[in-house]
């Protein structure tokens, strides 16, 4: 077998193990992210607004033009609960996005003893396999009466990107970003999760409460 055959192949065995580990780099990814735009609205307590249109319900919330960033490293062990992707708003607008969701939650956000989540609201949204709309014309507007609290994480919601599709100039630096950077950095960063291990169990038992 060749030299460069089996270097090739060792490499392919590297790549193939960290891929399927519990922690790798994905800085390639925020580079894919900096040629897209989310409009997208963060649901909040207190900029919430009920609405009905043709028998559909809708909860709205201000549009906003959003940034898409991922940790730059993910791992399932000591940042299990921090992998989850953020968004920053990069411009608001007067507008609202509209979301439908089922006429049992707008029955419930209408009631006095209601309860609700705002990340309770997006799961709710999501679940309906409806796309949210930027307008509404003639809808009616409903008081909500429900309490309505914040969740641990912030309540992002998207309606669109922009562009749909990553530019292929942009998947190509993100592809050599992903085999130099994020492919040796994962590797590093595995190989260092065992000296690591202790540090943090300390840490974590001292900061307990």
């Amino acid at each position: 077998m060749k030299k460069s055959t089996l270097t090739l192949l060792i490499l392919s065995a590297v790549t193939g193990g960290m891929l399927s580990s519990c922690a790798y780099m994905q800085t390639h990814k925020n580079i894919d992210e900096m040629a897209h735009t989310y409009r997208a609205s963060e649901l909040k307590t207190d900029n919430l607004s009920l609405h009905r249109k043709d028998g559909q319900w809708y909860i709205s919330a201000p549009a906003g033009d959003y940034k898409k960033r991922y940790p730059i490293i993910h791992d399932d062990i000591f940042t299990k609960n921090d992998n989850d992707p953020t968004y920053k708003l990069k411009q608001a607008y007067d507008g609202r996005n509209y979301y439908p969701i089922s006429a049992g939650t707008a029955a419930s956000l209408q009631r006095k003893d209601g309860y609700a989540l705002t990340n309770g609201l997006v799961t709710e949204i999501i679940s309906q396999g409806k796309p949210g709309i930027t307008e509404l014309p003639g809808a009616a507007t409903y008081p909500i009466r429900a309490e309505i609290a914040d969740g641990n994480q912030p309540a992002i919601i998207v309606t669109s990107r922009t562009p749909e599709k990553t530019p292929i100039a942009v998947k190509a630096v993100s592809g050599i970003d992903m085999c130099t950077v994020d492919v040796a950095g994962s590797l590093v960063y595995n190989v260092a999760i065992p000296f690591m291990a202790p540090f943090r169990f300390f840490w974590e038992f001292l900061t307990e409460d």
